[in-house]
């Protein structure tokens, strides 16, 4: 095995202790007695102390030995644990992150050996270091019983594989066509299994936000409760690693603006401490992940008051513009309602670049809040980037691919049912004013010339809560995509997917969050 493949595999599993660490801190934190709390924290130090000694990383070995100490003492009941002592603890596991994660960050350990000795001396040279650092691991656990469905899939499609080729030397047709049937049943399960390897528990990301919130709440001198249920889903890895970052601004501007003082809130009739629940639930091929807090919710005169400063939008929109629209207008970009950038929030990051890392995986954004009641966000995320279910659609003879995700129906409508209001083609469907877009002129693609006497074919679509008539030639049929990422020379701002159809041409797959702003 290569220096490379130990120092991956050391990586990953002194990352999960330092996890470990964490979450069990927060968690002896609330209950400083609990014996098999102390037991487990000296655990994972002495392990990672031993691989890191192993590997020859010496300053992590040493900052491990002491922290192992401290828990050998507390252990002992030679000493308790206080406030303090937890917050040096903190400071130290957040170094050991870093160490671990950056062989080549040479650090000073003096001060924070002085800190673990002195924990309520004000100790310099301790920079404050990011509670929460998104770190990817370079490996990914994946269990046996999955491991051994795709090695015995492999081996079923091989023995297929070779009963084919046997098949087609004969010119035995019939039986070739059975054992087609049988590769294509089994590359539909390896498919699937493929897919299972990649899955990730969402909770693996929510408990690391305990500590971000913990720390954070502190820092300002608020109370906040932290729940949280990830309801046992998984996600497609890639997925997972790129909503941590939206996540984590999130969370921090509901402990920043959205949650008020301990006084405040009792001011308004609240409790002082405050909520912010998370939560992920399983919708058809979504998850949708929602982050509630019962703070000052947001103000929507202040918003489209802000965005009429900034030139969002104009006097004249803001005085119609329906309370709804008004609150998602927070995520227009150099958008802010914040009274004061604080250094915990104002990184000059606002929702508009939440926004767009979440739309960056196919998902997207709802905020809905009324002020003085708290605020909701949800994030609908597709489980898997690799393969999705789309409609084949035609436009002017050319092909593309639509997320079935993104569609509610599809209609054949009369020429006559079609009317425009202010220039904009629409049509009425259950008492609602649905907007038309024909797709030829959006993609500047010439259209072959339409009979007026034939009906429309309507796509309806949803994005951002609301809907939309995409107007097509046709549509062909469902199938499984295989996504193929465009990079930046070949992307545009319509398409950034694309996939192989079966003749082997390429469609461009529709992604309605870029397709509709």
């Amino acid at each position: 095995m290569s220096d490379n493949n130990y120092r991956e595999m050391y990586v990953s599993e002194a990352l999960e202790h330092v996890e470990i660490i964490n979450q069990t801190l927060l968690q002896l934190e609330e209950k400083p007695d609990d014996r098999p709390y102390l037991d487990q924290i000296f655990r994972s130090a002495h392990t990672i102390k031993g691989m890191a000694s192993t590997m020859g990383y010496d300053d992590t070995r040493e900052l491990c030995k002491n922290i192992e100490n401290i828990f050998d003492t507390l252990r002992n009941g030679e000493e308790k644990l206080t406030h303090h002592l937890t917050s040096a603890l903190f400071a130290c596991v957040d170094l050991l992150q870093q160490m671990i994660s950056d062989e080549k960050l040479k650090v000073d350990l003096t001060p924070y050996l002085k800190k673990l000795e002195n924990p309520e001396e004000e100790i310099d040279n301790i920079p404050i270091r990011e509670s929460f650092v998104t770190t990817t691991s370079p490996t990914i656990r994946v269990k046996m019983s999955d491991l051994d469905s795709l090695v015995n899939l492999v081996g079923e499609l091989l023995i297929s594989k070779m009963r084919l080729e046997q098949t087609i030397q004969n010119e035995n047709h019939e039986e070739s066509k059975q054992v087609l049937m049988e590769v294509d049943r089994l590359i539909t399960d390896l498919q699937y299994q493929s897919m299972q390897v990649r899955l990730v528990p969402i909770n693996q990301v929510f408990s690391r936000f305990s500590r971000t919130v913990r720390d954070t709440s502190q820092k300002l001198e608020k109370k906040i409760n932290l729940n949280m249920n990830g309801s046992g889903i998984e996600l497609d890895r890639s997925v997972l690693d790129s909503i941590t970052d939206p996540l984590l601004h999130i969370l921090r501007n509901c402990v920043d603006h959205g949650i008020e003082f301990p006084d405040e809130r009792l001011k308004s009739g609240k409790s002082e401490t405050g909520n912010i629940t998370l939560t992920a639930a399983r919708k058809g091929e979504n998850v949708l992940i929602s982050i509630i807090d019962d703070g000052k919710g947001i103000d929507a005169e202040r918003v489209k008051e802000k965005a009429v400063e900034k030139g969002i939008i104009t006097q004249d929109e803001a005085n119609r513009i329906p309370h709804q629209e008004a609150i998602q207008l927070i995520g227009a970009p150099g958008l802010s309602t914040a009274k004061e950038v604080t250094d915990v929030s104002g990184r000059g990051v606002g929702m508009d670049v939440v926004i767009s890392q979440v739309e960056s995986v196919g998902g997207s954004v709802k905020i809905l809040s009324e002020k003085g009641n708290g605020t909701t966000m949800v994030l609908s995320l597709p489980l898997s980037l690799s393969i999705i279910r789309g409609l084949l659609i035609v436009v002017s003879e050319q092909r593309f691919v639509l997320p079935l995700s993104s569609i509610m129906t599809t209609l054949q409508i009369k020429p006559e049912k079609i009317f425009p209001i202010h220039g904009t083609e629409v049509i009425k469907l259950r008492d609602k004013i649905i907007p038309l877009i024909r797709l030829n002129k959006l993609l500047d693609i010439e259209s072959k010339k339409i009979d007026d006497s034939k009906s429309t074919t309507v796509i309806i679509i949803e994005n951002d809560g609301k809907n939309y008539g995409l107007v097509v030639d046709e549509f062909e049929r469902n199938q499984d995509i295989v996504i193929k990422k465009l990079d930046k020379s070949e992307s545009s701002n319509l398409f950034s997917n694309a996939t192989i159809l079966p003749d082997g041409k390429v469609a461009l797959v529709i992604d309605p969050s870029l397709l509709i702003h």
